[in-house]
């Protein structure tokens, strides 16, 4: 339906209200509710009342055109009908883009490649609203094929974009609004797409948990706990060449870091490179500041 739940809308306009964007992105429109509500607060209660006095830039995006009538027109500052799919690597930058009851229609790849997408376009914050886990059956309906609900969500599926969260209770199930402000730390954002990690590796999919550790990796390069993690994930996958690799490319990058000599020596004594584990341990002992206790694990793995 171009509509949805009326239970979050109070604590998502807080969130609008509070950002005061000049420019938002509404993906999938359908009926044009937060078109209304963000051209009325953010235009309208500013005492431009009239279409010509508006500032605010709100363009709509919209799958299925029947859905489109004149009171979206009059509101939007543009609406385009398309497949955010297709749509999403083209958009241009927004303040604000609110992703509303969409991606729950889309394969649960190419939900996530569309959230990624937006929460890069987005310069200031990404609002995503959507039902959480089991109970939201939703078939085709008014001739639209996108209104079938095609994946589940869980809020463990937005750790990669650190967010405000807020899960409401409907008889049909819980449903889930995630503001994620890109005012976040570097550090913040490592931590999230760490968490997510773990999470995809406990579920059993390595290739996502490498996929957001060399994410974390690069947003937060001398973030120890990532690069370590991203190497027991390698490891855990039969990949120690690319482990060492991982390893000795951090090295270069933080030559302090003391337990990573230890821990590329070990990898490396694994793939039998033994002279190179025994110059690795050979090059922490020659390192400034070390602790007794490595320096102590270094002698004796050097003297095994």
């Amino acid at each position: 339906m171009p509509v949805s739940t009326s239970v979050h809308i109070s604590h998502c306009l807080q969130y609008i209200i509070s950002l005061n964007p000049q420019s938002i992105l509404d993906v999938g429109c359908g009926f044009g509710l937060w078109g209304f509500l963000c051209r009325e607060y953010l235009d309208v209660m500013e005492e431009r009342v009239q279409p010509e006095d508006w500032k605010i830039r709100i363009d709509g995006l919209e799958l299925f055109e029947p859905y489109i009538q004149a009171h979206q027109r009059a509101l939007y500052s543009s609406i385009q009908i398309g497949d955010i799919r297709e749509c999403a690597p083209g958009i241009g930058n927004y303040e604000l883009i609110i992703a509303g009851d969409v991606i729950e229609h889309l394969d649960k790849d190419e939900g996530e490649a569309v959230i990624e997408q937006l929460y890069e376009k987005a310069t200031r914050a990404l609002l995503v609203n959507i039902p959480i886990g089991e109970g939201w059956e939703h078939p085709e309906r008014h001739g639209n094929p996108g209104e079938l609900h095609r994946s589940q969500w869980l809020p463990e599926d937005f750790f990669p974009y650190p967010n405000i969260h807020q899960q409401f209770s409907l008889p049909a199930g819980d449903y889930g609004s995630f503001f994620c402000p890109k005012d976040c730390t570097a550090e913040q954002r490592a931590d999230g797409l760490l968490a997510a990690a773990e999470y995809k590796r406990a579920n059993g999919d390595i290739a996502k948990a490498l996929k957001y550790l060399r994410q974390a990796a690069d947003v937060a390069p001398a973030n120890q706990s990532v690069v370590l993690y991203l190497v027991d994930t390698l490891l855990n996958a039969g990949r120690h060449d690319n482990a060492a690799a991982t390893l000795k490319d951090f090295l270069r990058r933080d030559p302090a870091f003391h337990y990573g000599y230890l821990v590329l020596a070990k990898v490396l004594r694994a793939l039998r490179r033994y002279d190179e584990a025994a110059g690795t341990l050979k090059q922490l002992l020659a390192c400034p500041g070390l602790n007794e206790e490595v320096r102590a694990q270094a002698e004796a793995f050097l003297a095994e």
